[in-house]
């Protein structure tokens, strides 16, 4: 197992789920990361539906201004409608099912500021090559999007992993949490960012745990109290 230390600087922004988990051996200054599940905009979410918080989505990624951004359930018009706050990004990854079909749980790089050494995707099933397969007792096609990257100039590399976990599938969870680690487990320092439909005390995250990596949250914020899903309901709590 690598050596798991210290957390690399980022932000961690979710509106819904999202969690970050980091290892390196020394900070990687500059690099600034950010997770955000911005809920497909088929879902009717009555006055947060899709156009009344597209805008507000938009003004979040443009004020975080991340160098790697990774987002959770975002449908083909939905990132159309993002592509000028997106502009000067690199998308990478296909939607879920192949192609622009269904969600998107990848990665944008900011193009000019991050240099992308490597990159691919995986489904997260036994079968992960094979674009849109279903996993364990997943109720729909999961994936992630991994990059190897670093500054451009120079720096050390990182690999970024963006994903998004099956909301039905007890082991479909832990096992994608399984099948990441071993993917990770060769590369260079990793940080996986994402929606993993688990609570901090789940199974899932524990896997991360027990292989030395550190929650961002909890790590940059020990003491906070907001939840990364809240429904709409609660911006003051949330689970």
């Amino acid at each position: 197992m690598k050596n798991r230390l210290k957390i690399l600087r980022g932000v961690l922004t979710c509106l819904l789920f999202g969690v970050m988990f980091a290892s390196g051996q020394e900070r990687e200054e500059g690099i600034r990361l950010m997770t955000v599940n911005i809920r497909y905009g088929a879902a009717d979410d009555g006055p947060n539906s899709w156009p009344n918080r597209r805008d507000l989505v938009a003004n979040l990624i443009r004020q975080e201004a991340p160098d790697i951004l990774a987002i959770q359930e975002g449908l083909a018009f939905q990132l159309d409608e993002l592509s000028g706050v997106l502009e000067g990004y690199r998308k990478l990854g296909q939607h879920r099912n192949g192609g622009l079909e269904g969600e998107f749980s990848g990665l944008y790089v900011r193009a000019g500021r991050i240099e992308v050494l490597d990159w691919g995707e995986l489904w997260l099933s036994p079968t992960p090559d094979l674009v849109g397969s279903v996993g364990w007792d997943a109720a729909l096609p999961r994936m992630a999007v991994w990059a190897d990257a670093r500054a451009m100039g120079g720096g050390k590399t990182l690999r970024v992993y963006g994903t998004h976990y099956d909301h039905r599938g007890t082991q479909a969870r832990f096992e994608s949490s399984q099948l990441l680690l071993d993917h990770a487990d060769d590369g260079p320092p990793a940080v996986f960012m994402g929606d993993f439909n688990a609570p901090e005390e789940g199974e899932p995250i524990a896997r991360f745990l027990d292989h030395g990596f550190r929650s961002a949250v909890l790590a940059h914020n020990p003491e906070l109290e907001i939840g990364t899903f809240n429904g709409f309901h609660d911006s003051t709590g949330g689970q």
